[in-house]
């Protein structure tokens, strides 16, 4: 019976092809765990400009640059896929009540907690150095902006909220991403898993 081994030369081959697998194995752990720190570096540098942000109170033209400059740093990871999409979703969903937006109609929606993007020419005044911000908000679906904004605690309305929201955070991601069906289908289970 032959079992395939009949030499030195033999021998020395199946060590290369262990070594070989083993080598791989390492390749492909340590872009896993690389991949991991580099979500992780971005994500907390996020939250610590956040921080930042949030410290310091006042409300002016300066905020809501300072604002927009960290949007479009998170929106970079985003469609870089720096930030796995779970983070994604959350971070949107805070930026929501922040952000101004352009309807389907190109209509113009006010943001809710800085004063200047109540006010159309500074939001694109703003806007100028930020392509992918500007993207980003030009929403391409029907939504309703009434129910994303609302405060509420009826059951009925918090959950027409919701759908409204997470349609606007679908949005939002499609306009940062390119994307297929399936992502898109993906996408939707995803945003109403959270």
């Amino acid at each position: 019976m032959d079992c395939g081994i009949n030499s030195v030369k033999d021998i020395a081959e199946l060590i290369s092809y262990m070594v070989t697998s083993v080598s791989l194995i390492g390749i492909w752990l340590t872009y896993f765990f690389s991949k991991k720190q580099i979500h992780f570096a971005a994500m907390e540098k996020c939250i610590d400009d956040y921080r930042d942000f949030i410290k310091e109170g006042k409300d002016d033209d300066r905020k809501s640059s300072q604002y927009i400059d960290l949007v479009n740093e998170e929106f970079f990871y985003m469609a870089s896929n720096y930030l796995p999409i779970k983070v994604s979703i959350e971070w949107i969903d805070g930026m929501i009540d922040y952000l101004p937006f352009y309807d389907k109609q190109g209509k113009f929606i006010a943001g809710k907690k800085l004063k200047s993007f109540g006010k159309e020419h500074v939001v694109k005044k703003l806007l100028n150095d930020y392509p992918r911000v500007l993207k980003a908000i030009k929403i391409k679906a029907p939504i309703d902006f009434n129910k994303i904004h609302l405060e509420v605690f009826d059951e009925k309305k918090v959950e027409a909220r919701r759908q409204e929201r997470n349609k606007l955070i679908e949005q939002i991601i499609l306009n940062l991403k390119k994307s297929n069906r399936l992502n898109r289908y993906c996408l939707k289970r995803k945003i109403a898993a959270k």
